[in-house]
């Protein structure tokens, strides 16, 4: 029996009308989430939001004319989802601190995750975070941690030195100073995570910094897959399919890890080492062990599984790679591009810890002109420029309204450049972060790692890494630009701020 189907057009046409109508009440009461909550900021473009505002442009630069346009609150649309923009200290205390339990989880800026990454910090909530960040507080900032950061920092400089000897033996007009610093940087992270010998570093580095390279393009603001990621995440399985470099590299050194893991176990007698006995954080972290809730609801310790402590090595082998390498090679620049401030290092140096040998563990600490000198150069190339939270409850602080689930940042960057907070920002001056200085100043201006529960917890071995570095070469060469130098440096998000480009330096042995 045939049936015989007749579809009247006018009710297609009135359907199709009325899907058309409820779109457009739903796409216009979305972008007028901000407007409602009484929010300045640039006006959206449906489905996009204001992300085609960055197309073609330094990110940073957007977000400091957005401020000069609508001040230290506003807020923009990425893609659907509304959120909201802080430039204002006062705003970053309530929101990294006072109010915390309201903006405690961290936005992933990595769109594209493999397991275990599911088990890192950044991904993590609740009491499950705060027990594993416990492990690796504890874990970077022990003292026998930093001993041996120093003392494998010391050695990888002294290579990287060799190095740019052997370079020099031939007429040059400028150093490559950006490979070197991968080199330096990479070497001594996997010393320091892995204690790998030579052998096992010929083996296995190619791979150990491929991995870096492609976990930090995978979430570069120049990746446009990744960038659509975030802005559409229901289109991440699609759009991950483009990701093969970072997903081989991922596969590749996982498996590394899970081998190297098996045989540091067999030989660390029994994870019975002192926290200042361990050569590797590896080490560290299979001894370490971690409060877990049993399912009757009582609290116990156990220690990490392999997946978890696999899950910490990669997250510190990109994070320690990515934004170490930038701000080394971004204070060799400024060191070149400000003699006076160079010499004044040098002599600080050669006070504390001679013209060469080995740099004792408590200089790292006592120069207080190296550390004005790092946060002036941080304040000028902000490695991490942003600081991004969830909130999780809706509130209203200091007469602006958060709505739960909206990403809330703080732009710190347009901050360092406020002469509000910082007096003529456009000079290089040091001076301004002396103890003296920083006493009249608000806690939250300057933000280098953070504030809060959810702050950097390796800044202290960031520091040794970065400081041995130029201390080393300080001793040893004095810096100046060459015709290969790139001034002003150009700079890009890969997913931290780094020189866009090599930086080129000329090196002159001191006599």
């Amino acid at each position: 029996m045939a049936f015989n189907l007749e579809i009247n057009p006018f009710l297609v046409l009135a359907f199709l009308g009325m899907c058309l109508v409820f779109l457009y009440r739903y796409m216009k009461e979305l972008y007028s989430t901000l407007e409602k909550l009484g929010v300045p900021g640039p006006k959206p473009v449906w489905v996009f939001g204001n992300v085609l505002e960055f197309k073609g442009k330094n990110v940073l630069d957007v977000f400091d004319d957005w401020k000069k346009k609508f001040g230290n609150v506003y807020g923009f649309y990425e893609g659907f989802r509304p959120g909201i923009v802080l430039n204002d200290a006062d705003f970053a205390r309530d929101i990294l601190s006072r109010h915390f339990e309201k903006f405690h989880i961290r936005t992933s800026y990595r769109p594209f995750i493999y397991y275990p990454d599911n088990l890192r910090l950044i991904e993590i909530e609740g009491e499950h975070w705060k027990n594993q960040r416990a492990i690796l507080n504890k874990m970077l900032n022990s003292k026998g941690t930093l001993k041996r950061v120093a003392e494998k920092m010391q050695t990888r400089s002294d290579k990287m030195l060799q190095t740019v000897a052997e370079e020099m033996k031939e007429p040059t007009e400028g150093v490559d100073i950006s490979r070197l610093v991968n080199n330096y940087v990479c070497e001594g992270v996997i010393r320091i995570l892995l204690d790998m010998d030579d052998d096992q570093m010929t083996k296995h580095k190619e791979a150990i910094h491929n991995y870096e390279v492609c976990s930090n393009w995978s979430a570069s603001a120049e990746n446009e897959a990744g960038g659509l990621a975030r802005l559409f995440p229901s289109l991440t399985p699609l759009l991950q399919l483009t990701d093969t470099a970072h997903k081989v590299s991922h596969e590749k050194v996982v498996d590394i890890l899970r081998e190297y893991l098996t045989s540091t176990v067999d030989g660390q007698n029994n994870n019975k080492l002192n926290d200042d006995d361990h050569e590797s954080l590896l080490s560290y972290l299979l001894s370490s062990k971690v409060l877990s809730r049993d399912i009757d609801g009582s609290l116990g310790r156990r220690g990490l599984t392999t997946d978890e402590t696999i899950a910490h090595i990669l997250s510190l082998l990109s994070e320690i790679y990515s934004t170490t390498t930038a701000i080394i090679q971004f204070i060799l620049y400024e060191l070149a591009c400000n003699q006076d401030c160079q010499e004044k290092l040098y002599d600080e140096i050669c006070s504390f810890c001679g013209k060469d040998g080995n740099i004792p563990l408590t200089s790292f600490q006592d120069m207080e002109y190296f550390d004005m000198f790092f946060n002036e150069t941080y304040r000028h190339h902000p490695i991490a420029p942003g600081i991004s939270r969830v909130c999780t409850e809706s509130c209203k602080i200091r007469g602006v309204t958060f709505k739960e689930g909206m990403v809330v940042r703080v732009m710190t960057s347009p901050m360092y450049m406020d002469e509000n907070l910082f007096e003529h920002p456009d000079k290089f001056i040091p001076e301004r972060f002396s103890k003296e200085n920083r006493l009249d100043s608000h806690q939250y201006s300057f933000l280098p790692f953070g504030q809060g529960p959810r702050m950097c917890p390796g800044q202290h071995l960031a520091k040794i890494q970065v400081k041995t570095a130029i201390i080393n070469i300080l001793r040893k060469y004095t810096l100046s630009p060459c015709k290969n130098t790139e001034i002003p440096i150009k700079e890009a998000l890969r997913p931290s701020l780094t020189p866009a480009n090599a930086v080129w330096l000329q090196m002159t042995e001191r006599l």
